[in-house]
């Protein structure tokens, strides 16, 4: 104003000054009025002009403004429904007049789903306790078309507001409680505070409580550092798992117990009755000792090792064999640094590539074929017999045996059968040995001559039922080896002598003997009488021609 004020003196300065000067020229009085009254209606009409130029502006920037700030409030309603609808809930708002209401995102959507489905009386028993009094809820219902919607509702300002969520397809004609109840393990959850919340029928009859409201007055643990256990889970572990022993009944049991957080709820524990496992556990172990126990006392040198390689078990007689230190054996060496311990010590046969050596014997943890048996003659003079053997668990078993002395006694005994061969192929007669269970284990040159027989036929220990048969196939069936076979089986085969002078089928005369050595085995002896009684009667012929 005082801008058009300074506006106005300046325009009506100039009418003012022509006003002065006509009255100074002696003009009349109503010249003078006329002049005034022209300069009042000038500055009249310019006032006016100015002030509806200066309102027409002034009312154009209230028009911007409230444009700007129209377009700013779209702009956050805007954002507040796209971060509406990018969220996992939707949100309808509540109220008695819905002009009052924001939009909401759909939400009405859900919720007229939720109230046509068959949890409706329940959704609208909450609905109306939280519009009337602002209770909160939180519920799972289903839709007419089978789907379930979580919703969760609360007051904001003085806005009755819902949260829904749609689940899709869930089955909530299950009563997760029955079910519960159902497991014949015990199940519970605890609060926040370790006071128990919920427990099923498992865990009652398990802490002897009749009813829940009885076991949740009696605090019931059914154990007494169950609560420890929870509470670890509730500081912090994901899931507490240990093994503990109750008296649930009249028998005391074994129950693994494992607790895990549940979001909102507190922690759900459950129990596992594991007493048969335990026992099983406990009579495996047992037999694991009294297995380890057997192999210690074996003479055999036993060693198992793992699919890693790695030294798994082993027997005493193993370390002694090789002079291996309990120390070192307790750090489970791999196989690959047990040849390089004995090899250092001079405890392998001399190789001339050790390396490939030992790659052909790495080969057998990754060839789970048939089993490999070696021997290996050592610089002390022990000879060593090696199986490998692959095990059912992975690895491989490994037996050691010293069999230095076995091979001195085979070579003991072969040189002394050698000696008793060439002793009785000096012998005229044919003999031969039948062991007890009729097979013949040595004879002499003069036994296969008198039956023409072959040395790679009476090689391998054949039967005396083979050897009779190979014998009449050259000359001819007679009684000579029905004699033989009733001798060796015969408790007294001396007593068969008397039948022991027989014609052969060839016509040979042959004289059997027989006698028991003191291992059970039956000598028999064949004697070729024919000449000496061709000469006895020719000599007789002779003395009765002479007579």
């Amino acid at each position: 104003m005082q801008a058009l004020t300074r506006i106005l003196q300046f325009l009506a300065a100039p009418l003012v000054r022509a006003a002065s000067a006509l009255a100074v020229a002696g003009h009349r009085p109503s010249d003078f009025a006329i002049a005034a009254f022209a300069v009042s209606a000038g500055l009249i009409g310019l006032v006016c002009s100015y002030w509806a130029a200066w309102a027409h502006a002034r009312l154009a920037n209230y028009r911007l403004a409230a444009r700007q700030d129209r377009a700013r409030s779209d702009g956050a309603i805007r954002f507040r429904d796209a971060l509406l609808a990018g969220g996992r809930e939707t949100v309808a708002v509540l109220g008695t007049d819905t002009k009052d209401n924001p939009p909401c995102v759909g939400g009405n959507g859900l919720l007229q789903a939720g109230m046509s489905g068959p949890d409706a009386a329940r959704l609208a028993g909450a609905l109306d306790g939280l519009l009337k009094n602002g209770t909160q809820f939180d519920l799972r219902v289903r839709t007419a078309a089978a789907t379930a919607i979580a919703m969760r509702g609360g007051t904001i300002g003085r806005r009755a507001v819902v949260f829904l969520r749609e689940l899709g397809s869930v089955d909530l004609d299950l009563d997760y409680r029955a079910v519960l109840d159902a497991l014949p393990a015990p199940v519970w959850l605890r609060g926040q505070d370790l006071a128990l919340r919920w427990g099923n029928r498992a865990f009652l009859a398990a802490t002897g409580s009749a009813q829940l409201q009885d076991a949740l007055a009696l605090g019931a643990t059914i154990e007494r550092s169950e609560c420890e256990l929870a509470a670890a889970a509730r500081d912090g572990a994901d899931i507490a798992d240990a093994r503990r022993y109750a008296q649930i009944g009249d028998r005391r049991r074994s129950l693994s117990l494992s607790f895990t957080r549940v979001a909102g709820a507190g922690i759900a524990g459950v129990a596992i009755d594991v007493t048969d496992a335990a026992q099983a556990e406990a009579k495996l172990q047992l037999d694991l000792d009294a297995y380890a126990d057997m192999l210690d006392r074996l003479p055999v040198a036993i060693a198992v090792f793992g699919k890693d390689q790695r030294l798994a078990s082993y027997n005493r007689a193993y370390a002694r064999m090789w002079n291996f230190s309990d120390d070192w054996l307790a750090t489970h060496p791999t196989k690959s640094d047990v040849l390089d311990c004995l090899r250092e010590a001079h405890a392998l046969p001399e190789q001339r590539d050790f390396a490939a050596w030992k790659r052909d014997r790495l080969q057998l943890f990754e060839n789970r074929a048939a089993p490999v048996e070696e021997f290996r003659h050592l610089a002390d003079g022990r000879s060593v017999r090696v199986v490998a053997q692959p095990h059912l668990l992975g690895g491989v078993f490994f037996l050691f045996e010293d069999v230095s002395e076995r091979l001195r006694l085979e070579a003991s005994f072969k040189m002394l059968t050698q000696v008793q061969k060439a002793t009785l192929d000096t012998v005229e007669d044919g003999i031969a040995i039948f062991a007890p269970d009729g097979r013949l284990v040595l004879h002499n040159k003069a036994f296969a001559r008198l039956w023409r027989l072959g040395e790679d036929e009476l090689s391998g220990q054949p039967h005396l039922t083979k050897v009779a048969n190979l014998s009449q196939a050259r000359v001819g069936h007679d009684g000579i080896w029905s004699i033989v076979a009733a001798g060796v089986t015969s408790d007294e085969p001396e007593r068969c002598a008397e039948w022991g002078k027989a014609a052969r089928a060839d016509g040979r005369i042959i004289s059997v003997s027989m006698s028991r050595l003191p291992n059970g085995a039956t000598v028999v002896t064949f004697a070729d009488l024919t000449d000496i009684k061709r000469f006895r009667s020719e000599q007789a012929e002779t003395a009765h021609v002479a007579a």
